[in-house]
């Protein structure tokens, strides 16, 4: 299944092929129509993903080894490899990100509900963090976890529909 559309650089409309074309840039195809109103209406944007249910691991070198026992215990945890005074090992990654990380810092009077707003290297980021486990520490089933997703993904489109043009002012 195809996940990313195509934004034209020019006219930020979402195009179906790129052809090697400079002009345009990649998109996860659940936010490509947000992105290219945000674009439209005056929000540069820098980065941006709608977030993706991917069962993987992240791998960590050198960890204290104070922290083995604690870590042998964590069924999120494998361990790889013991040494004197650290070890390595992966952890399983538990939550995705949705998020749009804007070319400037850009202030707004809301957000879409669920998301947060931080500024990184002075530029704005607006993100929802939608997590593989529930309170319980009950692992979500995939179609639960891409459900949030799609929810969230049109939360942020609707938001974006709202948005007024931007006007700089600096």
């Amino acid at each position: 299944m195809d996940h990313n559309s195509i934004i034209d650089k020019n006219t930020y409309e979402v195009t179906l092929h790129a052809e090697d074309n400079p002009n345009v840039f990649i998109c996860d195809k659940m936010i490509a129509t947000s992105i290219a109103l945000l674009n439209k209406k005056g929000y540069k944007t820098y980065a941006s993903c709608s977030g993706h249910y991917k069962l993987e691991f992240y791998e960590w070198f050198d960890e204290d080894i104070s922290k083995l026992e604690e870590y042998q215990n964590d069924d999120r945890i494998i361990i790889k490899k013991i040494k004197e005074n650290s070890f390595d090992y992966w952890s399983e990654v538990d939550s995705t990100l949705i998020y749009v990380l804007f070319a400037r810092k850009y202030h707004f009077n809301n957000i879409p509900e669920g998301f947060y707003e931080d500024s990184l290297d002075d530029r704005t980021c607006i993100n929802h963090k939608i997590y593989y486990y529930d309170k319980e520490n009950n692992k979500k089933s995939r179609e639960v976890v891409e459900n949030e997703i799609n929810n969230y993904c049109k939360k942020l489109e609707e938001w974006v529909k709202k948005l007024p043009e931007y006007e700089r002012n600096d």
